[in-house]
């Protein structure tokens, strides 16, 4: 019996010809397939700018989007228009936020890309911690820069607007202050007794009467006038003075 034997000068088979070609040609196709392929990049800062460009700012607000990192194995094609964007369906563009970037031509894609968006302002916050109807003074207050897209109950930006109201619930020192949480004392409170204004022919009319309720300037208040014993209404005009309308 002979013996098998391997033949050094055998002549490669078919198969390995055609892999050995097709190596070969994606290896000098790869340049090629790099330049069709969309740089990530360029879909970040597309976001970027949209998130920029549609928020409204107010003077002192300082505006930043962070594009989130996208997946470095992504291959979409290289867009021959430029890219468009949308904002993603129920999100807002604050906080941790979604930007629709696409292209429509010529291979068409989508893709939805995370995007970080602060906006940065000075806003009012408690100095020291303060009870609940205490008065807020210039002492107890101050500015601070803050990232305002995360408060969701409002602020205030000017500390003039929260001087001299009082507090709902006590608060801890750093609490930002926010509407629901701040109230301006009544001008004039119950129990307390007012002047009553009235006209009558020209002629200006006086008299004394007791606030049935807690109103600030602008509300309407229900008065007992001390002299007739009549309920009446009116509307606060400032600090002891309640103007009723005279028949």
């Amino acid at each position: 019996m002979k013996p098998n034997r391997h033949r050094t000068d055998a002549k490669p088979s078919t198969g390995r010809n055609l892999f050995v070609v097709l190596l070969a040609c994606l290896v000098a196709a790869g340049p090629t397939l790099a330049d069709d392929i969309q740089p990530l990049e360029s879909i970040r800062a597309a976001a970027e700018a949209f998130v920029l460009a549609e928020i409204t700012t107010a003077n002192g607000t300082e505006v930043t989007a962070e594009a989130g990192r996208l997946d470095p194995r992504l291959r979409l094609s290289l867009c021959e228009d430029s890219l468009e964007t949308f904002q993603a369906a129920g999100s807002r563009l604050r906080g941790n936020t979604s930007v629709g970037v696409r292209c429509n031509s010529p291979r068409p894609w989508s893709i939805y890309v995370p995007v970080r968006v602060r906006q940065e302002a000075e806003v009012a916050v408690l100095t020291r911690s303060l009870g609940r109807g205490t008065l807020v003074d210039a002492d107890s207050v101050s500015l601070q820069r803050l990232d305002t897209g995360t408060l969701g109950f409002g602020y205030f930006d000017d500390i003039d607007n929260v001087v001299g109201q009082t507090l709902r619930r006590a608060a801890a020192a750093g609490t930002v202050l926010t509407p629901d949480l701040v109230a301006i004392p009544p001008t004039i409170r119950r129990g307390e007794q007012v002047t009553l204004l009235a006209e009558r022919g020209g002629i200006a009319i006086r008299a004394s009467g007791r606030a049935l309720a807690d109103a600030r300037t602008g509300d309407t208040i229900r008065v007992r006038n001390l002299s007739s014993e009549r309920v009446v209404e009116g509307i606060v005009r400032g600090p002891g003075q309640v103007a009723v309308h005279s028949p």
